[in-house]
């Protein structure tokens, strides 16, 4: 490593946004500053979450530099246009990017962008500042893309550019083939998590409750389980998160007591909610490229219920979770199959910590710093 001086990182999402994306990168600077890289975080201030944010930060080996994008939660009503969505966001980043570094100018020996917005960014970057190496993280699946499209090109196109592609899943490095990406050019690598932090510890209630955390979008399908509490009243449902279907869940829970909204909470205290839960649930209706919530949740000794759509059967296997089609008929009989079978229950439980001291140590960071 004594020739890897320093990172720079292009992302349009990181903290204080929350996601499980700007998680990752939290981690993924956290472990390169452990392993003495010096690290450059270009990104704008938070684009789906209202919080407070310094434009600059600065601690030892890490400089987090943010810029401000107008039309707060545009990228989210934007979702369904690719095409203008990146239109959106990527020109804004990239002329403040090239200005700021013109202006510092930082020496870097890799960048390491984040998304394919930042992916374009990087390329321009690399050529205009000549930059040795780019390498860019994927973080979505692309099952439904047109082969043929001029959109589709674009993308292949600029992913063929950078010298590597750095996927979460093997169902995306075959996605990334067909679509054209050169295969030399891809490899997979694995997630992690803090196993000191979410870790199993005694429940203080004996009460089965279902726990669900993401943002409440209509792809997560967070209604779904809420329609489910009127058919367990002995089953309290919990919900973190915001979003914009916050509303139609305050609806179903001013009508059905045992659904609990405990809105936003702050990262560092979820590890108490996975704790005391039952069961996870993530019912998610598009293809997750991960399932970070599922890999926390499993580390913290609590079992899942999960779609079976994306990279979340990567994530977690038979032996910690049921893994089904993301129905309110497959979840309701998942709940029930685990609410009235309490060895089932505790055997899924039994393997939960083993599993993710297996498959989620920090050591896979590795999968990404053999690349720099």
């Amino acid at each position: 490593m004594a020739s890897i001086k320093t990172i720079l990182h292009i992302t349009p999402f990181f903290h204080p946004n929350i996601g499980g994306v700007e998680t990752h990168l939290d981690d993924l600077t956290y472990e390169l500053h452990k392993r003495g890289y010096k690290q450059i975080v270009l990104t704008y201030s938070p684009l789906s979450t209202i919080v407070p944010y310094q434009k600059s930060e600065l601690s030892t080996n890490l400089l987090i530099h943010r810029f401000y994008l107008p039309g707060h939660n545009l990228f989210h009503s934007l979702e369904k246009f690719p095409l203008l969505n990146f239109l959106y966001i990527t020109p804004c980043l990239l002329f403040h990017s090239l200005i700021w570094l013109l202006v510092n100018h930082p020496h870097i020996d890799t960048i390491h962008s984040h998304g394919l917005n930042s992916a374009l960014i990087g390329n321009i970057i690399k050529k205009f500042l000549r930059i040795p190496k780019h390498i860019t993280s994927i973080y979505s699946t692309y099952d439904n893309v047109p082969l043929n499209s001029t959109t589709t090109k674009l993308f292949v196109h600029i992913l063929n550019n950078t010298d590597k592609v750095l996927t979460q899943s093997d169902q995306s490095v075959i996605q990334l083939r067909n679509l054209g990406v050169i295969k030399n050019k891809i490899a997979r690598y694995y997630h992690w998590i803090d196993i000191t932090r979410f870790k199993p510890i005694p429940k203080k209630s004996s009460k089965f409750s279902v726990l669900f955390i993401g943002r409440l979008i209509p792809q997560k399908n967070s209604i779904t389980l809420a329609t489910l509490a009127p058919e367990f009243t002995q089953i309290r449902f919990d919900f973190i998160g915001t979003g914009p279907e916050l509303e139609n869940l305050k609806t179903l829970a001013k009508k059905y007591s045992n659904i609990n909204l405990i809105g936003d909470v702050p990262y560092k205290n979820l590890p108490q909610f996975y704790q005391q839960a039952t069961v996870f649930c993530m019912p998610s209706t598009y293809h997750e490229g991960w399932g970070r919530v599922l890999a926390e949740s499993v580390a913290c000794g609590t079992p899942v219920i999960c779609s079976n759509l994306g990279g979340t059967t990567e994530a977690v296997d038979s032996s910690v979770a049921i893994i089904v089609p993301p129905t309110s008929d497959h979840f309701k009989k998942s709940i029930k199959k685990l609410f009235e079978n309490p060895s089932q229950l505790r055997k899924l439980r039994y393997n939960c910590h083993t599993y993710a001291k297996k498959h989620y140590s920090s050591d896979n960071v590795t999968y990404i710093t053999r690349h720099y």
